[in-house]
């Protein structure tokens, strides 16, 4: 496996969180790379593939994760994209659908929940 190849790449504004969810895909075999701003995400992004985004929606950023989705899938991004937030107004539930975010999950996300989607969304990934 090339090294600008990665499985899976998260997002997530809390350190914390961003680490245990690492560990845990990491953990189950994923090859994993996380970020705690969009611009760091979008930089790697840019001459590498992945084949999962696992993105928090509210990122303490003027971006949010959809935000990230619509430049990533701009810049030409097959990826498939898991949407994890305690936001759950209808208009972001929409726009998530309208750039055909594989799953919209609440938090808090229990682990196996979150594995299982995982493997759902790796199973038919480009």
């Amino acid at each position: 496996m090339d090294n600008n190849q990665v499985d899976i790449m998260l997002l997530d504004d809390d350190v914390d969180l961003l680490t245990s969810v690492a560990e845990l895909l990491a953990d189950s075999g994923y090859k994993v790379k996380g970020f705690a701003d969009p611009e760091s995400a979008v930089e790697f992004a840019v001459d590498r593939t992945f084949k999962l985004g696992v993105f928090d929606f509210r990122l303490g950023s003027v971006k949010n994760g959809l935000d990230v989705v619509e430049t990533l899938q701009s810049m030409g991004s097959k990826a498939n994209y898991v949407l994890v937030t305690a936001d759950v107004e209808r208009s972001t539930q929409l726009r998530a659908m309208g750039l055909k975010v594989f799953e919209f999950m609440r938090k808090p996300v229990q682990p196996e929940a979150l594995l299982a989607t995982v493997e759902r969304a790796m199973a038919v990934a480009a």
